[in-house]
């Protein structure tokens, strides 16, 4: 039987305000934040407590919760029946963003990432090296750069999918760097073979790591059938075994992250597809990892899927974002929704040749992900266990009506 992630008071960090600013966006991004919906927020939160939610008390009765935890509970108990927020809300939500996407006329998008990075800790005088991830040339029509206002004393270098600011230390806690960027995204992958084979069938590589387990499930699976048959009978296995939802990675093995996904029952975006990749090499089919942001003006926020080689179809991509359109695969109209195709994205990595790679400052393995709308803009903080950003992300997509609400403000002022 799956044992399911483990949840400690030690995760429990995060405060009530910002868990309600993250349940807002994943159940109300097509409104406005209201006092009313904030409330219905609450009740939602005050609901999953009495269901079994964990909550932290401090000393002067304020309640501290675990993203990765509260996220888990509510999509387990719309699984099980027991609450509705996850299908009236945030599945409903998640389906209308990729609606409104089909609606919007194919062309130019335009983005605008800004990245913040903590530097608590960073000595002065030393020499950083920050990056943020940017589009890939290749998985583009059209790609404009436009950098953001660089820091006094530092340099951006922009390389294919990455800018970088190189920059001394000072007595500062933070420093930014980002950029507007203006693409035509490329609808399919025009490579028609892999240009090296065997890179996409190593054994080993990041996430994906072939394990007797894996390997004996692969062979489960597939049997003797012809690649396009195993690549359907993995996808099935895997919409229909595993809650997909965040993890804490401190959990999980580093030489067998996939053993702990079969043992564990759950797994987010990055740990699904490298367990279809990873199905995929043992049964000798050449896949791969694929990162960036979706493009919904709502919610452009950070995701990974897979990308399969098919002799008669060439690369395809499988992202199991499926899950909860699908509602855990039970709904036979969106269960294949991002399988064999997926929708415009800003791809900023596929690996293992095109990667971003280190970010410029320490991580913690205890990392969590918190996302919020701000501004305008998605909000994404990669926090440590403390509840300390350690960097964050703010991703804006434009759409015609806020260029015309930009507008209108750029002519008051004037």
């Amino acid at each position: 039987m799956p044992t399911g992630p483990q949840f400690h008071d030690r995760y429990r960090t995060i405060d009530e305000p910002r868990i309600l600013d993250a349940i807002m966006l994943l159940g109300w991004a097509f409104h406005e934040p209201t006092d009313t919906i904030r409330m219905a927020a609450r009740r939602a939160l005050g609901d999953w407590i009495k269901g079994g939610l964990g909550v932290r008390m401090t000393p002067r009765g304020a309640r501290l919760f675990d993203p990765v935890e509260v996220v888990y509970h509510l999509k387990n108990a719309g699984r099980l029946g027991q609450d509705d927020f996850w299908g009236a809300h945030y599945v409903t939500t998640s389906r209308r963003l990729v609606e409104e996407l089909r609606t919007r006329p194919p062309g130019r998008l335009d983005m605008t990432l800004r990245r913040r990075f903590r530097l608590r800790g960073v000595m002065p005088g030393r020499t950083l090296r920050l990056r943020m991830p940017l589009p890939l040339a290749s998985r583009c029509n059209t790609l404009d750069i436009q950098p953001l206002d660089m820091p006094e004393g530092g340099t951006y270098v922009l390389a294919d999918g990455r800018l970088e600011l190189h920059l001394r230390a000072t007595e500062g806690a933070q420093a930014w760097l980002g950029a507007r960027v203006g693409f035509t995204p490329r609808p399919t992958v025009t490579e028609d073979a892999p240009p090296d084979p065997a890179l996409y069938l190593k054994p080993a590589e990041g996430l994906i790591r072939i394990t007797e387990p894996v390997a004996a499930l692969s062979r489960h699976l597939a049997g003797t059938q012809p690649p396009g048959y195993a690549v359907r009978a993995f996808w099935d296995f895997i919409l229909d075994t595993f809650l997909a939802g965040p993890v804490h990675y401190d959990q999980i093995p580093a030489d067998t992250p996939l053993d702990w996904v079969l043992a564990s029952g759950c797994c987010d975006c990055h740990l699904a597809s490298a367990l279809l990749v990873a199905l995929c090499r043992a049964r000798g089919i050449p896949a791969r990892l694929v990162s960036g942001n979706f493009v919904y003006p709502r919610s452009p926020t950070m995701h990974y899927w897979a990308e399969i080689h098919l002799d008669d179809h060439g690369w395809l991509p499988f992202d199991f974002m499926s899950w909860d359109l699908s509602r855990g695969g039970q709904d036979a109209d969106w269960r294949d929704c991002f399988s064999g195709r997926v929708d415009a994205r800003l791809i900023s990595q596929c690996l293992p040749r095109a990667c971003t790679g280190p970010i410029g400052i320490p991580i913690s393995p205890d990392w969590r992900v918190l996302q919020t709308a701000e501004g305008g803009a998605v909000k994404i903080d990669l926090v440590d266990l403390d509840g300390h950003s350690l960097h964050t992300d703010y991703v804006t997509v434009e759409t015609e009506n806020r260029l015309e609400k930009e507008t209108v403000r750029y002519m008051a002022k004037t």
